[in-house]
């Protein structure tokens, strides 16, 4: 946050580790990829990530072992929710939950139906002879990365036959499923590091971590609305009050979850009772003389919006809409604090 009027006290913490997320499920990530479903529009789970396969050198480990270190962060702090929608094979391995074919299909579903094809490729009418003149693979696979990884020795040389077909589907599986292990080693010594991971993840099933490191990635409003607290003077039978529940009503999940970033640095609601402890969302009115002409403002630090007596539904959708999609950044906090990390410069490190 330097060179912006950020004060943290919660939000930009907050906010650090939801952007942090976002970076990591990007194209630009060294650390995760999204998974071939996603990459090609086929089967489920196209929205979640894997973990690189061809990252494996000791710096991306390292890297995934810090990651592992905020997994466990996570486990023991309920602010630090991770906004990572990984693939349901990476919290399986992390739990350490065996995998089978039916975990390649849920990322790569292209893959694991042409393998099932092949390996009864007999059933359709294809013998040995004709085999040989309708495929031209050879022992290696491609990884969900794009990098290539040999099934065997020399793999790239040694053609799939008729007889070898099946073994070779074997390997193929071995070698998806396998893919991140090393990464995943390195996260769950990471997180160790911050509770007793093998013993406690052993406990755990693959859907409990995932709740419990990410929460759940849908903002209930039923609950939202149950931690609420209205400033002085505001009740939720007042007209722009209405139409504030509405706007999110009306809003998609991915709209939601801006909001959320909006007003509280994360974009994900606590899992359970105690997570909240004593958290609520305070809702104000912002008092102005032309309501329609203003944007709500959000306290991120203190779960606060202050929101306009917009005069419509349509108006206040559009302005809440616009607020989201382009107020990122935190910024405009007038405390000592805030106005020195405004004027504060980044210094590169020394090499």
């Amino acid at each position: 946050f330097i060179g912006e009027s950020s004060d943290d006290h919660g939000g930009p913490y907050r906010e650090v580790l939801t952007v942090a997320c976002a970076e990591l499920q990007s194209e630009a990530s060294e650390l995760l990829v999204l998974c071939p479903n996603g990459q090609h529009a086929l089967g489920s789970n196209r929205s979640s990530y894997l973990l690189r396969p061809a990252s494996t050198s000791p710096a991306m480990l390292e890297r995934f072992a810090f990651l592992g270190l905020l997994t466990g962060c996570s486990l023991v702090q309920s602010e630090a929710i991770l906004d990572l929608e990984l693939c349901e094979h990476v919290w399986k391995r992390l739990v350490g939950c065996d995998l089978d074919e039916l975990d390649l299909a849920a990322f790569d579903q292209s893959t694991a139906s042409s393998l099932a094809q092949l390996r009864h490729i007999d059933e359709q009418g294809i013998d040995a002879e004709m085999f040989g003149e309708l495929f031209f693979n050879t022992f290696e696979a491609q990884l969900s990365d794009g990098s290539m990884a040999e099934l065997c020795a020399d793999g790239a040389a040694v053609d799939v036959t008729f007889a070898s077909r099946a073994r070779y589907c074997d390997l193929v599986i071995e070698a998806r499923l396998a893919e991140g292990a090393s990464a995943c080693e390195a996260m769950r010594a990471g997180i160790a590091s911050i509770v007793p991971g093998h013993r406690l993840l052993s406990l755990l099933t693959a859907m409990e971590l995932q709740q419990l490191v990410c929460g759940v990635s849908d903002v209930d409003l039923d609950v939202l609305r149950s931690h609420t607290r209205y400033g002085v003077g505001v009740n939720a039978g007042q007209k722009h009050i209405r139409f504030f529940w509405q706007v999110l009503e009306s809003f998609t999940p991915a709209e939601r979850r801006l909001f959320l970033t909006f007003i509280w640095g994360r974009n994900r609601l606590p899992l359970t009772e105690r997570d909240w402890g004593s958290n609520n969302m305070k809702l104000h009115t912002l008092e102005t003389r032309k309501p329609n002409d203003h944007l709500p403002v959000a306290h991120t630090c203190f779960f606060s919006i202050e929101w306009p007596q917009y005069k419509s539904f349509d108006i206040a959708r559009a302005k809440l809409l616009y607020a989201i999609t382009n107020c990122r950044g935190i910024d405009a906090d007038n405390t000592q604090e805030a106005r020195t990390n405004a004027i504060a410069t980044w210094i590169e490190p020394s090499q």
